[in-house]
Formats: structure tokens, C-alpha cells, sequence
């Protein structure tokens, strides 16, 4: 609590008294401060408390992750479709659900590191079958279920939001065989370096299932549109349209040229 707050309900308890036509004299005012010096001492001790507990807590959280031998780090992943919470247009922003999905998936397997990911192909088609493809919403218990039947011993699934310029990223990765979380992590930043938010969420799953990762370089940011179009390329081609497809990830590839290394990575796709 600053000082400032202290004195604006030192001033306040006091302007109330006056304007009720309460008679204040020196002492009673001595009085009143003491009190709420008191009261603000106290809370500020309370504030303290719980921030050590939650400290103690992510404390604790980061050792067991530390502790953990090899063989209890999950060596095969795979990475859900994102649920779309966008606030500015979420029906424009909805093909983002799969498209971050398969960047990530492509990155990660192009990294050099040595994890194993589930092919997205094979995601999409167990989605379907679970009538999950089309709301993109996926709470723990379905995720774990999916994870089981793709035979991944790790679950990645979350959501974004695109308010305006600016994304946030949440990102969970669920144990699938004991429900343990071994991640969580929200990463915000601007729509225009969306692919450079992207890389630096591929990195924090890489290091928090310990595999080595190569980062790549950052962009200099491009618009939102670029991944845009490359979503749209996954959905024409998971539809069958090869055509669109091409001429979707053209688009991304002509705003942003980095795109050309995860239009590359996409299976399925005839050159």
C-alpha cells in the first residue's frame, strides 16, 4: 500500500465525518490516524504473508520440475488445436486455432530437439471423431483422453485472444497418465510480431519437457494476416482443396517470408 493510498482514507475518513456534521477536534483526528495506520499495517503484513505462500509455492512447483529424473520427462507430445476466446472478431481470427498448433508442432520438430510429436494429421482426424474440430474447446478430461488414444505421454492444449493489436497466448501441458501439469504459461505481446510470440511459446515447451532447443531468429514483425492466410491454407487443405491451399500459403509466404519454412513442413500438400 503507498503512502498516497494511506493518505487518501486518512483525508477521506475524515472529509466524511465533516460533511455529516460531525464536530472533529485535535485528538479525535490524532485518533482517526492511528486507527487507519493501524488498519493499512495490518493488510500490508496479510499482502506480504500470501505473496511469500505463492512465491513458496511456484518455489516448490519449479523444484519437483528440477528433481525430475529423464526417464519421468514425457518424451512424445502432442499439441491440441487452441480454443479462439478472441475478442475483436472472433470469427475472422478462428483458422489461428489450428494454424498456431501446427507451427508449433513444426518448430519443435525442426528445432533439433529430441521430442516427439504427434503429426497433426493425425490430431485433426481424432478431433473429428470426437466432434471437437469445429468448437476448437477443450477442457483437461478431453485432453487427457485424447492424449491417450494419440499414444502421447504429454497434452498441449489452450487458448488465445486477440483484443485490437494486441495476443495473448495461454498454454498448458497436462501428464498424460498422471494429470500432472507440468506447464503453464500465458505469453502477450503485439499482433504483428504473432510469429515471433509463437517461437518464444516453442521454447518454453521445449524447456519445460527439458529437451534442447534451437530458437529460431526473431522477425522484424509482420502482420497478423500472414498467419492468418497460413490457417486458412490448413483449413482449404483439410478439406480436400490442394488449390486453395497453395494459393493461401502463397499469400503468407508474400507478407511474411518466414512462413516459407512451416508452408515446407505442411504434409499432404503436392508440390
Amino acid at each position: 500500500m503507498t503512502l498516497y493510498a494511506v493518505n487518501f482514507f486518512l483525508d477521506a475518513t475524515i472529509e466524511y465525518k465533516k460533511i455529516h456534521g460531525t464536530r472533529i477536534n485535535k485528538y479525535e483526528e490524532e485518533d482517526i490516524t492511528m486507527k487507519n495506520l493501524k488498519f493499512f499495517a495490518a493488510t500490508a503484513v496479510f499482502a506480504a504473508f500470501l505473496l511469500i505462500l505463492g512465491c513458496a509455492g511456484i518455489q516448490k512447483a519449479r523444484e519437483e520440475q528440477e528433481t525430475a529424473t529423464p526417464d519421468q520427462i514425457p518424451k512424445t507430445l502432442a499439441i491440441l488445436p487452441f480454443e479462439n476466446n478472441s475478442v475483436t472478431d472472433p470469427e475472422h481470427f478462428a483458422p489461428l486455432s489450428k494454424g498456431l498448433s501446427a507451427m508449433l508442432i513444426s518448430d519443435l520438430n525442426k528445432s533439433g530437439t529430441t521430442l516427439k510429436l504427434i503429426e497433426r494429421s493425425k490430431i485433426q482426424s481424432l478431433l473429428k471423431e470426437i466432434a471437437l474440430s469445429q468448437s476448437g474447446s477443450v477442457d483437461e478430461s478431453t485432453a487427457i483422453r485424447a492424449g491417450k488414444i494419440l499414444g502421447a505421454q504429454a497434452i498441449a492444449f489452450g487458448s488465445f485472444i486477440v483484443l485490437g493489436k494486441k495476443v495473448r497466448i495461454d498454454t498448458r501441458i497436462i501428464k498424460v497418465e498422471t494429470s500432472e501439469v507440468l506447464m503453464t504459461e500465458s505469453i502477450v505481446g503485439d499482433s504483428d510480431g504473432f510469429i515471433n510470440l509463437e517461437r518464444e511459446l516453442a521454447k518454453k515447451i521445449a524447456n519445460s519437457l527439458k529437451v534442447a532447443f534451437q530458437p529460431k531468429t526473431a522477425t522484424s514483425g509482420s502482420d497478423i494476416n500472414a498467419a492468418l492466410y497460413f490457417s486458412r491454407g490448413l483449413d482449404a487443405l483439410d478439406r480436400g482443396d490442394k488449390k486453395e491451399a497453395k494459393r493461401l500459403f502463397m499469400k503468407s509466404i508474400e507478407i511474411d517470408p518466414a512462413y516459407k519454412e512451416q508452408v515446407d513442413n505442411v504434409k499432404g500438400l503436392s508440390r
